[in-house]
């Protein structure tokens, strides 16, 4: 069996790694996306409602409401702090992903070079050979006619 024909196998295990690893890149990029958008989400509304928080203020309200106010807002900007983590997280994941990604790429693009080597090996092989038979076939049409 050829060598080129040996690592077949082995190179379709590479290019599904790859695959694979290009999946999950993509995943986790959605991911990213997702929580970005969240966060940003978050933030919208934290500006829409201190804006509301600040109308309520200036038409007066009871200390009370007003104190009821700031601790929603106080837990809102808590939240947007673990968004805030939630999206650097993901982030450090999705940037992880794309290593995997390079390398099971460069590992796949590695293998796919030395088994077009061998190929190219085995074609020039092969010409040789078919050149050899030729000579040996027309030396012998030559000493039948002598």
């Amino acid at each position: 069996m050829k060598k080129s024909n040996r690592l077949k196998p082995v190179q379709r295990l590479s290019e599904a790694r790859e695959q694979d690893a290009a999946k999950a890149l993509g995943d986790s990029n959605r991911h990213v996306s997702e929580q970005e958008q969240r966060l940003a989400d978050l933030e919208n509304y934290r500006e829409e409602y201190a804006r509301y928080y600040q109308q309520r203020g200036e038409q007066g309200v009871t200390a009370a409401k007003l104190m009821e106010l700031q601790r929603f807002l106080h837990n809102l900007n808590k939240a947007i702090e673990q968004q805030q983590q939630v999206v650097a997280m993901a982030r450090q994941r999705s940037e992880q992903s794309k290593q995997q990604w390079n390398s099971a790429r460069g590992k796949s693009q590695a293998l796919d070079k030395v088994v077009e080597r061998y190929r190219k090996e085995e074609d020039r092989s092969a010409s040789r050979q078919e050149q050899k038979d030729n000579d040996e076939y027309a030396q012998r049409k030559d000493s039948k006619k002598l």
